[in-house]
């Protein structure tokens, strides 16, 4: 008798949301629920793109009398409504429910493998890509870089992953708030025309280390593209970002990596060093490439979701991520000490369309001196 009264309830809840327009999100373990409707402002409030942290790329405020479609709600009886709001360079935003009043439709689509992928649906939290790169294998392909000129089999980068980047979600979440001669620049690899960063002189000391494309303009190109989607600081965008690669780090996946110079590696071992140190195995994909007939790991794309801050747990932002997509099934863990003399012409093994590999870190930005940190401390007037 119990189990049926329960049976009934069960029933019962899921007509009464169906009718509201209201239905739990099949793909993400948070309270988001997805609203179909129209939300009209009533006032100017802040559009943040993260509920918890209130960051605002752009300072996007809701124009008083302008409606904005509805995506979803942070939960059913919850605090904020989920808008596009096209003009914003990131146009999935929180708007408080208080700022204005919702028109609430029918019942939307959950997707399916011919509608929506489970990238495109929105969430309750933000979500990002970690793109942790194995250096030697970039410099398989560039050689004559500066950075890949001055690594040893001592350096940091010979034996640990290093930064490439931390990428807010969806794809088209880029250039957030950026004025359109700063896109040039960096569309055109003008990396040190780029304005200089804020950062601590620690920080880019240790960015020079585990970033090396720091050398190279790399942390400009990161910054003006994704990290002014991810905070309105870049000191905080790049500690959080090394927080998280230092949890990379110090893990089995390193290990892993580094007791396999010049062996072949599988995915499925990757995972499973990822299962081991983080809980969680199949949030995880390799990228290699083809240099010279020998197929080398290039990176490894780590999907998150949550809020990050420099107390955050890799494993929990795993965790609430969606799956990832296998990509590279097996690649050889390259080793400083076999560089080739001549620039290869490198074949893209990725087959996934969640990230480009990429412009990002193999662009030879077209002006600049080399010694990066001592350019940003004249540029910058000299603290």
């Amino acid at each position: 008798m119990k189990r049926c009264l329960n049976t009934l309830f069960s029933i019962l809840l899921l007509i009464g949301m169906a009718l509201t327009g209201i239905v739990i999100h099949p793909q993400s373990a948070s309270a988001f629920v997805k609203v179909s409707g129209t939300f009209t402002a009533n006032e100017s409030c802040p559009a943040t793109t993260s509920i918890k942290k209130g960051t605002n790329p752009g300072d996007i405020m809701t124009t008083p009398g302008a409606s904005y479609p509805i995506s979803g709600k942070n939960k059913a009886d919850g605090t904020h409504y989920q808008v596009r709001v096209n003009d914003a360079g990131s146009p999935a935003r929180w708007v408080a429910v208080n700022c204005g009043t919702a028109e609430l439709g029918q019942e939307m689509s959950q997707g399916s493998d011919n509608t929506q992928s489970p990238d495109d649906l929105v969430s309750s939290e933000p979500y990002y890509l970690l793109a942790a790169s194995w250096q030697p294998s970039f410099c398989e392909k560039r050689p004559e870089k500066s950075e890949c000129k001055a690594q040893t089999s001592d350096s940091y980068s010979a034996t640990h992953l290093i930064i490439h980047g931390l990428w807010p979600q969806p794809r088209s979440n880029v250039y957030c708030g950026v004025s359109s001669e700063i896109k040039e620049l960096d569309k055109n690899r003008q990396w040190f025309d780029l304005p200089a960063l804020d950062l601590s002189d620690e920080l880019r000391e240790e960015l020079a280390i585990k970033m090396p494309g720091y050398e190279s303009g790399l942390h400009l190109h990161e910054w003006y593209k994704h990290g002014v989607c991810y905070s309105d600081a870049p000191e905080e965008y790049y500690r959080e970002t090394i927080e998280l690669m230092d949890q990379l780090n110090t893990s089995d996946v390193q290990m892993l990596l580094a007791q396999n110079l010049e062996q072949d590696i599988t995915h499925e071992q990757v995972a499973e060093a990822f299962e081991r140190s983080f809980g969680t195995g199949n949030k995880v994909s390799m990228s290699c490439s083809t240099v010279k007939g020998e197929t080398l790991l290039q990176e490894l794309k780590i999907k998150l979701e949550g809020n990050i801050d420099e107390n955050s747990s890799l494993g929990e932002l795993m965790a609430a991520a969606h799956n990832a997509k296998v990509s590279c099934q097996e690649g050889q863990v390259d080793s400083v000490d076999e560089q080739p003399s001549e620039q290869p012409s490198p074949i893209d093994q990725n087959g996934s369309e969640e990230l480009i590999v990429d412009d990002e870190i193999t662009s030879e930005p077209s002006a600049g001196f080399n010694l990066q940190i001592l350019i940003d401390f004249f540029r910058s007037g000299s603290k």
